[in-house]
Formats: structure tokens, C-alpha cells, sequence
């Protein structure tokens, strides 16, 4: 593994690089709570087939700070890294990242393979549609522990408590539902993100995404389960097959938001994501 810098437009893009030169391009992509981190085990576990690229967005894990956090600027974040793959480029992003794999796949670009969008946000700047998920109090209870935590001068002990005890959907704490690497590594991309990325309300940060644009490029969609915190609710998956009729859709009933690093979920996630990068 190997870490290097990116440059979009003055800003500093931190990613890592796994794998041989001549293996096929992977970029994965983490939610906007998370850092390239998220992705570590899995872009390990994929290095001795595919050249694997993780990616921090601004303001997130080691990247710099920016002035604008709207969906185009995590769009021109990754379209900046694919500039440097310089090859067709298979794109798998989770929540935001899902959201910034679709608008890729929405594209006509050469260096964009194809995309898999597990659990986007994908109608989160429309807000009526905002408005119908947990997100609207998820993330305000979020900012007040990120607020709080940052005012205490927190070690990441703290920050690493506050992520495992949090309820979970399902029952427990989410230090039940996942190893402690995976805990630690969303505690330290909290203590790490630019606070301002929030400065803006979600949906008003999403608004320009144009969910009207059918996807260009071979795309799957994976949703989780609407009743544990998902980001793509039930009844999405009708709203974007009115643009995409030939979507393939998996729904993991039982999953919350994130079940490419639960242990419940993980197994399932590595068919799906292997056949995914097999077949596309």
C-alpha cells in the first residue's frame, strides 16, 4: 500500500494505492461521516486481483480543508482521482460515495468502468424525500456529539467511546455489531472532518444532484433496510427505476446503513461486491 497525494483545483486529496500497476482500477469511496479507512480490509482483500484506489474527501480523513462541501465538489474530488488512474475506472461508494458513484456513472466519461451505489443518498436534496428518513435526527444528534466532543478537547478514547455506545438500530450498541478496528476508524474520521461540512444543511449540500439524468454506465444499486437507519428508503427504488427501468436493485433486509463492516452483513457484501466487479 502505498499513500499519495491528490490536487483538485488548490485543494489536497490524501488516498491510497493497492496492488499491482497492471491489475484493473477500483476506487472505492466512504460516506460522509467516514475516511478512505472504512474501505482498508476491503481494498487489502481485493490487491491481488484489481490496482485498488482509496479516496478521502475534502474536509474528511487526511485531505484539506475546503470552502465548499456541495455534491459537485465531492464529485470533482473523485472525477480529480480517476484524472490520475488515467483507465476506465470500476467505482464502488457507500452513502455519500454512493451518491458520487451515480453521478459519475450519470456521466459520459471514458475513465468510469461502471458503478456500484451501496445505500446512497441518492434523493437526499429533495427535501420532502430528506425529510422521510432517520437522517434528518441522525445527523442532528451527530453534529451535537462532534460539537461537544471538539469543545471538550476530546482524546480519541472519547471520540472511539462515543462511536461504540452509540444505540444502534437493531439493538445494542454499535460496538455489538462491528470489530473494534472499524469502531476506531469511524471515531478518528470524526475527530478528523472539517466540522464546516455541516455547516449547510444536507439536503441544500445535495441539491444539485439531477436525479432526472439516467445512468450512462453499468450501475447496480444496493438498498438496506429502510426500518434500521437505510439512506435509499423502500420506495426509492420505484422513484429511480422511473429513470433507470433496467436497474438492478439488491435490498439486504436486516441491514442498517452499513453492511460492507458489519458482521452480519459483511459475507453477503463480498458476493455481491465480487460478482459486481467480476460481471460489470
Amino acid at each position: 500500500m502505498n499513500d499519495i497525494t491528490i490536487g483538485n483545483a488548490g485543494v489536497s486529496l490524501a488516498a491510497s494505492v493497492y496492488g499491482q500497476p497492471d491489475a484493473p482500477p477500483v476506487l472505492l469511496l466512504h460516506g460522509i461521516s467516514n475516511s478512505r479507512d472504512v474501505w482498508y480490509d476491503w481494498a487489502v482483500e481485493l490487491s491481488d486481483r484489481y490496482r485498488v484506489y482509496t479516496l478521502d474527501f475534502r474536509g474528511h480523513g487526511h485531505s484539506a480543508r475546503a470552502g465548499r462541501y456541495a455534491i459537485a465538489d465531492y464529485v470533482s474530488d473523485a472525477e480529480s482521482i480517476l484524472s490520475a488512474i488515467g483507465a476506465p475506472t470500476r467505482v464502488v461508494g457507500h452513502s455519500l460515495g454512493g451518491v458520487v458513484a451515480g453521478a459519475l456513472a450519470q456521466s459520459d466519461s471514458a475513465l468510469v468502468h461502471s458503478a456500484l451505489m451501496l445505500d446512497p443518498a441518492w434523493f437526499f436534496g429533495i427535501p420532502a424525500e430528506f425529510a422521510r428518513t432517520v437522517y434528518p435526527r441522525r445527523f442532528a444528534l451527530l453534529i451535537a456529539m462532534i460539537t461537544q466532543l471538539h469543545e471538550a478537547q476530546a482524546p480519541l478514547d472519547a471520540w472511539t467511546a462515543a462511536v461504540g455506545n452509540t444505540p444502534h438500530p437493531a439493538g445494542g450498541v454499535f460496538a455489538d455489531h462491528m470489530g473494534h478496528r472499524q469502531i476506531l476508524s469511524h471515531a478518528s474520521a470524526l475527530q478528523r472532518q472539517d466540522p464546516a461540512c455541516w455547516r449547510s444543511p444536507v439536503h441544500e449540500s445535495f441539491a444539485a444532484l439531477d436525479t432526472s439524468v439516467p445512468f450512462r454506465r453499468p450501475t447496480r444499486l444496493i438498498r438496506c433496510d429502510t426500518t434500521l437507519g437505510a439512506a435509499f428508503i423502500d420506495d426509492h427504488a420505484e422513484r429511480i427505476r422511473t429513470v433507470n427501468p433496467s436497474l438492478e436493485i439488491i435490498h439486504y433486509a436486516g441491514s442498517d446503513h452499513f453492511p460492507q463492516r458489519t458482521y452480519a452483513f459483511a459475507k453477503r457484501f463480498r458476493g455481491d461486491l465480487e460478482r459486481f466487479l467480476r460481471d460489470a
